[in-house]
């Protein structure tokens, strides 16, 4: 008897320890899909602001009545409907959710007419998004899509993601770096034209991080630091869409370096037209064994 007792002990010891590792297993798995499908991560002066406003001028509705008031406007996530606001008499809406979709649905919604479109959205902007509604056409036409970003600190698995050359996207770093990117994090940005502006450092990425900026127009990026500062087995790439309008690229840096690259990381700057990487020190100062390729650029250096 004494032996099936303790055998019966064991069974139970051995059933607790798959059912513990079965519960980590799935934490695990749990803890995985969060991080890899957050869309934004740390935007905004150090609180983790992920809050996005979307406001909005629907300055003419063609066909139907013509009125610009009281009309729905809605944000869809799927099915979902996240957030709705109606018009004012001049037509103004505002709209104001934590996105978990980079590509939601906008919805018009007047008394004769329901349009939609998908647009491109990341968390901590500010947006600006003017429109004219055809409902005989019927189309929703942008006048004005311009996104205010707050500054991107990105870690593990996060990542940012905005695809829309009608937009003009901006990131103020408010004497910040405007994108910080480490772990496997990665930064995909596809604008009609890109600005990072009062930059303490421009754009910074170590271990495996990824930030690819890419515009159909100019991409212009100041720091009082240095513009570009890759680590490890990290990549940077500016370079113009696939078919660019008028791509220029210009990288500043008026304290420090325009790039500065190390370890084994790749920095890749390709314009269409014009180019220019301007460093107080260097333009481009390089160790380990990073690879730096401004193909056409300007290199101007302050030593």
């Amino acid at each position: 008897m004494l032996v099936n007792i303790t055998k019966y002990s064991e069974d139970i010891s051995m059933a607790k320890v798959l059912n513990l590792n079965s519960f980590l297993l799935i934490l695990l798995l749990v803890t995985s899909f969060v991080a890899t499908s957050i869309t934004g991560c740390d935007s905004g002066s150090g609180g983790g602001n992920n809050k996005t406003t979307i406001r909005g001028i629907i300055e003419e509705v063609i066909g139907g009545s013509g009125d610009v008031s009281g009309i729905r406007v809605s944000i869809f996530e799927g099915n979902r409907r996240r957030v709705s606001d109606r018009t004012n008499n001049a037509g103004e809406f505002r709209l104001t959710y934590t996105p978990d979709d980079a590509t939601p649905r906008i919805e018009f919604e007047g008394d004769d007419f329901t349009l939609s479109r998908n647009i491109s959205i990341t968390r901590g902007s500010d947006v600006t998004l003017d429109e004219i509604i055809d409902t005989i056409t019927p189309e929703i036409i942008f006048t004005e899509w311009t996104v205010e970003q707050r500054r991107l600190r990105l870690s593990s698995f996060d990542q940012v993601l905005f695809n829309s050359t009608e937009a003009v996207f901006r990131i103020d770093g408010k004497g910040n770096t405007c994108i910080r990117a480490k772990g496997e994090s990665q930064v995909e940005i596809t604008a009609l034209s890109i600005s990072l502006i009062n930059c303490s450092e421009g754009i910074t990425t170590s271990s495996f991080a990824l930030v690819d900026l890419r515009a159909d127009e100019d991409i212009n990026l100041i720091a009082n630091k240095d513009g570009i500062k890759s680590q490890d087995n990290s990549s940077v790439t500016l370079s113009m869409t696939l078919n660019p309008f008028d791509n220029n690229i210009f990288v500043t840096s008026n304290k420090e370096n325009g790039i500065r690259s190390s370890g084994s990381s790749v920095v890749f700057v390709d314009p269409q037209n014009n180019c220019s990487i301007t460093g107080a020190k260097d333009a481009v100062r390089q160790s380990g064994t990073s690879t730096v390729n401004t193909t056409t650029c300007t290199l101007s250096s302050g030593n």
